[in-house]
């Protein structure tokens, strides 16, 4: 797995009219391009070597997981410049890449310093746009994680109906992940949404020391397994809902079927969206649909490509392609009333998608 990345970077480099070597210093692609976990440390490819650096926290762990795929090196403090100029200059490295995505003005400066005498260059995205295209061991870790998010929802249905009169937001939002943690999941994927009652019409509102309201409450979560992200999102009723809430409901959750529908390999990301759009357009809420239909999840929350607001500008142009794995996520937020989303996490197929959320879209009513 991570030998056929760094070929595929080799391949890059290779394509490039200088002799040229890539620095990957951010958390997600070095995750990415070594398959460990360090909070420090420097990746270098070049079309013949391959090393790694990292402090004397990891170097041992490194070592050892990096055995026969990196030369693993302790971050070099004193004349950092020459040791990386020695390395390149063996094989007449002209240029050097770096993640313009990802790396602080700080760091770019650093980085002007110890490749000055390199023609130092924006990578355009090179390993984001691998990542775009999940493989066999990510789309099983996603899974694993999305699991562990649908069982997380069964039980804090459980425990909301256990005792919805005392329950708190914030105490959902902790159930939530420490359920997740005690089952498997490495942290959760992002601070966990519980809002409730008016404030459900949030839709990235954050959880407060409050008991819940009547009407609608909205969680949105999920885990991280192996490093990757999963997310889901569930609107539930506590108490009896109005005829307009169900009514908004029924279109959200008709909105999200019909996109789910659209999607297949070769489409593109404005169509899906126009596809969820148009319904809720229709049924005369399309001021209450303000964010995008979804977007990509892996390594991190949010990747790219996103589904873009249909007609907005050239991203819904985006095509999506096969293995991509996206969420889904169409919403209603009436202003100071409630709110709907309901998002699922699907793996693009050649005619159509792999639901990885398998928690039931019926209201459940508490």
């Amino acid at each position: 797995m991570i030998t056929k990345r760094i070929e595929a970077v080799r391949q890059k480099l290779m394509q490039q009219k200088n002799p040229s070597a890539f620095v990957i210093v951010s958390a997600q692609n070095r995750r990415y391009m070594t398959n460990i976990a360090t909070s420090n440390g420097y990746a270098i490819i070049t079309p013949e070597n391959k090393y790694f650096f990292t402090d004397s926290r990891y170097i041992e762990y490194a070592k050892k997981s990096l055995e026969n795929i990196y030369e693993a090196e302790l971050l070099p403090i004193k004349e950092a410049k020459e040791h990386y100029g020695r390395l390149l200059k063996k094989e007449n490295i002209k240029t050097v890449f770096y993640e313009e995505n990802y790396i602080s003005l700080k760091t770019k400066k650093i980085f002007d310093e110890l490749f000055s005498d390199f023609n130092l260059c924006e990578s355009g995205g090179m390993i984001e746009k691998m990542r775009q295209i999940k493989d066999d061991f990510e789309i099983a870790s996603i899974q694993k994680a999305q699991d562990i998010t649908d069982r997380a929802f069964a039980h804090i249905l459980k425990t909301i109906s256990s005792d919805p009169d005392e329950i708190t937001e914030k105490d959902i939002s902790a159930e939530i992940e420490y359920f997740m943690k005690k089952n498997g999941a490495d942290k959760p994927a992002f601070d966990t949404i519980a809002v409730s009652g008016k404030k459900s019409s949030y839709p990235h509102g954050e959880p407060e020391n409050i008991k819940i309201s009547k009407g609608f409450l909205t969680m949105d979560f999920g885990a991280v397994c192996d490093g990757y992200c999963s997310d889901m999102t569930r609107t539930v009723c506590i108490g009896k809902p109005t005829s307009q809430m169900l009514e908004v409901y029924e279109i959200v959750k008709s909105a999200q079927t019909a996109a789910l529908n659209k999607i297949k390999a070769g489409v593109y990301g404005g169509e899906v969206d126009k596809e969820a759009r148009e319904i809720i357009k229709k049924a005369g809420y399309g001021d209450n649909f303000g964010h995008g239909l979804g977007h990509s999840v892996g390594l991190e929350i949010h990747e790219s490509p996103g589904f873009h607001k249909s007609g907005e500008d050239e991203k819904d142009k985006t095509e999506i392609a096969e293995n991509m794995v996206i969420t889904v996520e169409p919403g209603i937020y009436i202003e100071n009333r409630f709110g709907v989303r309901i998002e699922d996490l699907v793996v693009v197929k050649q005619n159509g998608c792999l639901n990885l959320t398998k928690s039931p879209k019926e209201l459940t009513v508490i």
